[in-house]
C-alpha cells in the first residue's frame, strides 16, 4: 500500500509541475522619467480583482477566540498557523464544533462571544524590469488594516462568518458573510451554507502561509489575453452543499454561484456558475509517508456578452490535487501539487477565431522545524495551449512563478497571536509588456499580524 500511494505521489508531482498556470497584472503607476508604465486594461482589472477579492478572505483566517473556547491551543488545529492539519480541517467542516457537548453558546461561559480582532501592517516592494532595465518600483509601508468580526458556531446547528475590514486609507471592506446550518439531515454528509463563502480549493487563499502576496495562486484568477470575463476561483456569492465523514477523510462540496461583478442589464440570473470538489485521504501508520490526500475538482462558469449582456458564454476549470505529509506528524514537510486545465468560449475574446485553452500547475514545500517556524516554497507554472486570436504566439501570456518565505509566530496563546512573514516572489509574463517583451516583476513582503 505505501509503495503504490509513493507511486502516486510522485506521478503526480510530476504532473502538476509540467503542467502550466495563469498571467500577469499590475496596477498602473509612473515608470522612472514621468512615463506611464502600465499593463494592459484586463491585467489591472484582474489584479484589482484579485487584491479585492485576497483581503476579504485574508481576514478571519486567526481565531485564537476557538482556543478560548474550547480550551486547547491553537497548534491543535494548525500545522503552521493559519493553515490547518488534518484535525483542523475536521473542525472547519465540521462548522468549526467539536461535536461534544460545548458548541453551543449556552454551554460556555456567558463572558465568551464568538468574536475576534485582527490587525496587520506590512512593508512591500514591487519592481518591474523588462529587458535588463527597471521601468517602475514602489515600495514602502502599506496601509495597515484592522478588523472586527465574528465567526464559529452559535448551536449544535448554526455557524456564521461576518468580517469587516478597515484599511488606514479610509477603505472599508465588508465580508457578506454566511450563515451555515449543519447536519442538515442528522447527518455530517449534508450541511448548507448561504453567502459568500470561499471555494473549497486545494490551496485556499484563506489559508496561506503567505500573508502578504495577492499572487499567492496566480492559476485560480488567470485570465486567458483578451477575455472580458472576470471570473476567478477564489470566492463567489452563492449556496454551498457539503458533506464528509468522521475524520473528514473523504469529503466533497458543491457550490452554486453567480460570477462577482458580471454585468447586470438584461438577465435574470447573471453569470451562474456550479463548482465541486471531492477529496479522500489516507493516513499511513507506518513509514516516511504519513498521510497522502487525492482530489479532483472543477467548474462550470459563465460570463455575459453581447450589447444586452444576457447571452451567456461558458468557461470550464478541471484539475486534480495531491497533498503529501512527511517525516513527523507534529514537524512534518508537507507537499501539495496542483495540475489544471482551462477551457474558454472563444466569444469572450473579442477578434477569436478558436477556443482559447492553457494548462496550469502549482508545487508547494512547506517545512515545519519547529512548532513557530516554518519554511516554505512554492512554483507556479501557467501555459496557454490554443491561443484564441489567429497569428499570436503560442507562448504569448505564459508564466512563471517562484516564492520563497518564512513564517514566524513568537508567540500563539488562547489570548492573542502574533505573526511575522517574509517573502520574496518573481514574476516572468512572456511579452507582458507593452512593448512585446518579457516583463519580470519582483516581490518584497515583510509583515506582522496580531490576532486576539
Amino acid at each position: 500500500m505505501v509503495d503504490t500511494w509513493n507511486n502516486v505521489a510522485r506521478a503526480a508531482l510530476v504532473v502538476a509541475c509540467l503542467a502550466g498556470t495563469p498571467s500577469a497584472n499590475a496596477a498602473a503607476r509612473p515608470a522612472p522619467g514621468g512615463r506611464p508604465y502600465a499593463l494592459p486594461t484586463a491585467d489591472r482589472e484582474t489584479a484589482a480583482l484579485s487584491a479585492r477579492l485576497r483581503r476579504s478572505l485574508e481576514a478571519g483566517r486567526k481565531v485564537p477566540a476557538f482556543a478560548r473556547k474550547y480550551g486547547m491551543k491553537c497548534s491543535a488545529c494548525h500545522l503552521a498557523e493559519p493553515v490547518l492539519n488534518t484535525y483542523g480541517q475536521a473542525f472547519k467542516d465540521r462548522g468549526y464544533r467539536m461535536e461534544e457537548g460545548t458548541d453551543d453558546l449556552r454551554a460556555n461561559d456567558p463572558a465568551y462571544w464568538p468574536v475576534f480582532a485582527w490587525l496587520a501592517k506590512n512593508y512591500q516592494l514591487e519592481a518591474d524590469r523588462v529587458g535588463g532595465g527597471t521601468v517602475q518600483e514602489a515600495g514602502g509601508i502599506a496601509n495597515g488594516g484592522v478588523v472586527f468580526g465574528g465567526l464559529g458556531s452559535v448551536s449544535d446547528h448554526v455557524s456564521f462568518r461576518f468580517v469587516p475590514i478597515i484599511y488606514e486609507d479610509g477603505v472599508t471592506i465588508v465580508d457578506a458573510g454566511w450563515i451555515r446550518y449543519n447536519q442538515v439531515f442528522g447527518t455530517d454528509w449534508v450541511n448548507l451554507k448561504l453567502g459568500s463563502s470561499e471555494l473549497d480549493l486545494p490551496f485556499s487563499a484563506g489559508r496561506d502561509y503567505n500573508l502578504g502576496s495577492a499572487r499567492f495562486a496566480t492559476m485560480y484568477v488567470y485570465s486567458v489575453p483578451g477575455s472580458v470575463s472576470r471570473f476567478s476561483l477564489l470566492t463567489e456569492p452563492g449556496i454551498e452543499v457539503m458533506g464528509h465523514d468522521r475524520g473528514s477523510r473523504t469529503r466533497y462540496s458543491v457550490n452554486v454561484f453567480t460570477a462577482g461583478g458580471a454585468p447586470q442589464t438584461h438577465c435574470a440570473v447573471c453569470a451562474p456558475g456550479v463548482f465541486g470538489r471531492v477529496t479522500h485521504r489516507e493516513e499511513l501508520a507506518d513509514g516516511v509517508v504519513r498521510s497522502v490526500q487525492l482530489g479532483a475538482f472543477g467548474t462550470y462558469a459563465t460570463w455575459p456578452v453581447g450589447p444586452d449582456t444576457s447571452d451567456l458564454k461558458a468557461q470550464r476549470r478541471l484539475g486534480a490535487d495531491l497533498e503529501v505529509y512527511l517525516g513527523s506528524d507534529v514537524v512534518p514537510l508537507r507537499v501539495t501539487a496542483i495540475g489544471m486545465t482551462g477551457r474558454d468560449d472563444r466569444e469572450l475574446v473579442p477578434l477569436a477565431t478558436s477556443d482559447p485553452k492553457f494548462n496550469a500547475g502549482l508545487l508547494e514545500l512547506a517545512y515545519v522545524p519547529t512548532l513557530s517556524l516554518l519554511f516554505y516554497s512554492r512554483l507556479q507554472i501557467i501555459r496557454n495551449q490554443q491561443q484564441a486570436v489567429a497569428g499570436r504566439p503560442d507562448e504569448f501570456g505564459d508564466q512563471d512563478f517562484q516564492l520563497v518565505g518564512m513564517h514566524y509566530n513568537p508567540e500563539l496563546t488562547s489570548r492573542f497571536g502574533w505573526w511575522f512573514d517574509l517573502s520574496y516572489g518573481r514574476q516572468r509574463i512572456v511579452h507582458g509588456a507593452p512593448t512585446g517583451q518579457d516583463l519580470t516583476r519582483h516581490l518584497v513582503w515583510i509583515g506582522t499580524h496580531l490576532a486576539f
